[in-house]
């Protein structure tokens, strides 16, 4: 399911050289360096070497007694991921800060014990490395473990058994009624078969610990989720035995059945109401497909616009760290929670110590079972292994430099190999970053102006038939944006008349259901220290005195005013947008204030809120407590390293993390070293320009860390980016204008020019498409 890389990988797309001219954006390569560090800092991801021994050392220990890949099953024991674990931020902090021993590097891993009589799930802390000599229990107050083990992730050897054990017996027992209602079968079907889309149905919904999945069938031609059949079945997958697996439910045409005996006996019935979906014939203009089609826009075969490096690249890598004008960060991809950075600062003074994602929950609507129970919680397909590779020109900018990543997973019998998991860019925004024209004499006639270039760190997770593409942005001027974007294809069911509640017949028997997308992310930030303080500017507003104005007694003018409000605790920190309450949100150090005594702050801008309306402890919206909140704000705690967990798809009867309990204790935040967990979020209800995928235009959610106070003047005065226009002589405007850049311009021009994608890709297929990746994966 996961294949992973083995090295990281760096290609650098560069212009040719034009006639006369040097090679544009040819020169500074020695600044991208993406290799391994032989000594990796406390933000580095695992590297190969650390991998291998981190695998060498388990499979030795007889207290796990792991089973390799090839020999695995649901009741062994086998190794499902490892991942990073960082140390304790005081002990990091100590090392970059006061120049102490760095702490020790160690692995995280997760272990499914199939193979113990009452079976778990357990994790394990392997150190240190790059040469382990324990592995140790982890223990933490805010997040259980051992693990139920019907409360585990998707794996491959689950699927790889309801593939052998579950669909076999479908095809077996009802084939006929397979072909006669939708032209296709499951085994031996060559180009006409059929697929399932699996549902989870958490602990949260059952109520008690179980494990059971709704498969849904689709016609399997492209893209599968656009071609649902009204035939779906509730099976049991709770025992570590595959052969346990079994049918417990089956729904045909609206109509329940016991099993699948029922279903054929009663399929010839008089009153059995039967449909037909012929299978579609494929071709490129399939409206499912995502072939061109239609008349070709231009009409002359012209190529889009394209970012130019003509000086070279203005950032640089070495050891995951990055470098970008006043801006430096490391950044990782973590194997169970996706893109990550750490230790950002601007002139050198530290911003954040950590941004990154947390979870990814999408919760649909329907008024089938199977649509009511897809209550999907992302980190279930641990969400770093998700992130595929990207592809230049299309995900990212042709300049982009393109970095690989080494996993252990589940899949691999020593490393895997995805490639391109991050690009990194420098981009041209179109539009100014600030301006002025001052047109008018008596103003002295000038402009000043610059465009806004930022730098990209970008990722793209692929959650099966949803693509989530993840960005974050470095602005000269001190901002840091975290921005999301949904694309891909919608989960769609069986359209019947009785759900126009629920969605809109976009096709023939297509429902594309109401959904919410939320997305979960740690900003563990640090203003001038660690000791901050949360503030709200409240707006509000008042009637004053207007007498002086009007002349008339008792005259009175209304506006708006804004009030400083200290939060206190975590309670009275856990924040609810409300239209009727405004508010500014700003974290600062207290002890460091401008020279007018104002505090030196940043402010949170969110601008991708959403409410969660779903009634608290109910179902799986346990499994999402942080989304109550549009922020919440807590005392940082090293127990207290994650919002969710790659458990919450199915343990929402009692979750493994549950964010409520970081605000229920009501911690003091005033001077405290302080964590945000921001929520964004939208509802889709699908429409027909969501075919054949959804667009990422209107869909962008997005919040900003913004200098608030924080320097002086605008920080971006210093760039060479700006352009001036002055009056060369003030008194006589018909002598000209100066115009003043501040970089150099006079360098030959050149045009871009790229290797042939296809020539590319040729040489090493599974740069893009994982070609080797093992069947079975979802």
């Amino acid at each position: 399911m996961l294949i992973v890389v083995i090295v990281l990988v760096v290609k650098e797309y560069t212009t040719t050289e034009t006639s006369g001219g040097r090679v544009c954006g040819g020169h500074q390569t020695e600044n991208i360096d993406t290799l391994d560090s032989l000594n990796p800092g406390p933000f580095h991801d695992l590297t190969q070497a650390e991998l291998r021994a981190v695998h060498k050392y388990i499979y030795g220990l007889s207290k796990l007694n792991l089973v390799k890949p090839s020999r695995a099953s649901m009741n062994t024991s086998y190794l499902y991921a490892a991942d990073l674990f960082l140390p304790r931020k005081e002990d990091v902090l100590a090392f970059l800060d006061e120049g102490k021993a760095q702490p020790h590097r160690k692995a995280k891993i997760v272990v499914f014990r199939g193979d113990k009589q009452l079976p778990v799930v357990e994790e394990y802390i392997v150190g240190p490395l790059p040469t382990p000599v324990y592995c140790d229990l982890y223990n933490s107050t805010a997040y259980r473990n051992p693990v139920n083990f019907s409360f585990r992730p998707f794996s491959k050897f689950e699927f790889k058994a309801v593939f052998e054990f579950i669909v076999p017996i479908i095809d077996k027992e009802i084939k006929y009624i397979l072909l006669e209602s939708y032209g296709a079968t499951f085994v031996n079907c060559g180009m006409k078969c059929l697929t399932i889309y699996p549902t989870p149905v958490s602990s949260g919904i059952i109520g008690r610990p179980e494990r059971k999945i709704w498969l849904g069938i689709y016609q399997n031609i492209e893209y599968g989720t656009l071609h649902p059949t009204d035939l779906s079945f509730l099976v049991n997958i709770n025992s570590p035995d595959p052969s346990e697996m079994f049918i417990e439910k089956v729904v045909y045409a609206g109509q329940e059945f016991a099993n699948l005996t029922d279903l054929a006996i009663r399929y010839n019935s008089s009153d059995m109401v039967k449909h037909t979906i012929p299978f579609p014939d494929y071709s490129e203009d399939l409206f499912s497909s995502m072939h061109q089609r239609g008349p070709r826009i231009p009409a002359e075969s012209q190529r889009p616009p394209q970012l130019v490096e003509p000086d070279g690249k203005r950032y640089s890598v070495h050891n995951r760290e990055v470098r970008y004008m006043q801006w430096k960060f490391d950044f990782r991809m973590s194997v169970l929670t996706g893109p990550q950075v750490y230790n950002v600062r601007f002139k050198d003074t530290r911003i954040a110590y950590e941004i990154g994602l947390q979870d990814i929950a999408v919760f649909y609507s329907g008024y089938s079972s199977l649509a009511r129970a897809a209550d999907f919680l992302d980190s279930v397909s641990i969400l770093g292994t998700r992130c595929r590779a990207l592809v230049p020109g299309a995900d990212c900018p042709l300049t982009a430099t393109l970095i690989g990543k080494s996993f252990l997973v589940e899949s691999t019998e020593d490393l895997g190999y995805l490639s391109n998991v991050f690009c990194l860019f420098e981009q041209n925004l179109g539009v100014p970053l600030r301006r002025h024209m001052s047109y008018a004499q008596n103003e002295g006639q000038w402009y000043s102006g610059m465009l806004n270039s930022a730098l990209t760190l970008r990722s793209i997770i692929v959650i099966s038939n949803y693509d989530y593409v993840i960005d974050f942005n470095f602005y000269q001027n001190g901002a840091i944006e975290v921005k999301v974007h949904s694309t891909g294809y919608i989960f769609t069911t069986f359209y019947s008349q009785e759900k126009h509640s629920y969605g809109f017949k976009m096709h023939d028997n297509i429902l594309g259901n109401i959904h919410q997308h939320l997305f979960n992310f740690k900003v563990d930030i640090d203003i001038l220290g660690t000791r901050n303080r949360y503030e709200t500017l409240d707006i509000s507003t008042e009637e004053v005195s207007n007498e002086q104005t009007t002349g008339n007694d008792g005259d009175t003018y209304w506006q708006v005013k804004f009030d400083h409000h200290l939060r206190r605790t975590e309670l009275d920190a856990a924040y609810k947008f409300n239209f009727d309450h405004l508010k500014y949100h700003l974290i600062f150090n207290n002890n460091k204030k401008t020279s007018q005594g104002v505090q030196r702050a940043y402010r949170i801008l969110m601008s991708g809120m959403s409410k969660q309306l779903l009634p608290e402890d109910k179902n799986n919206e346990i499994s999402i407590s942080w989304a109550r909140y549009q922020m919440a704000v807590t005392k940082v705690k090293d127990d207290e390293r994650q919002s969710s967990s790659h458990y919450g798809l199915f343990d929402s009867l009692l979750p493994t993390v549950n964010f409520t309990t970081f605000v229920a204790d009501d911690d003091g935040i005033v001077d405290e070293d302080l964590v945000l967990w921001l929520t964004m979020g939208l509802y889709h209800i699908p429409h027909t320009e969501d075919l054949p995928v959804t667009p990422t235009v209107g869909g962008n959610l997005q919040f900003f860390l913004l200098p608030y106070n924080y320097f002086d003047e605008c920080p971006s005065m210093q760039s060479r980016d700006a352009i001036r226009v002055d009056l060369k002589n003030k008194r006589s405007p018909k002598d000209g204008l100066k115009v003043t850049q501040y970089v150099d311009t006079t360098g030959t021009h050149c045009t871009v020019h790229t290797d042939s994608l296809q020539s590319q890709f040729s040489e090493n297929p599974d740069a893009v498409l994982q070609t080797k990746r093992p069947r079975n994966e979802f």
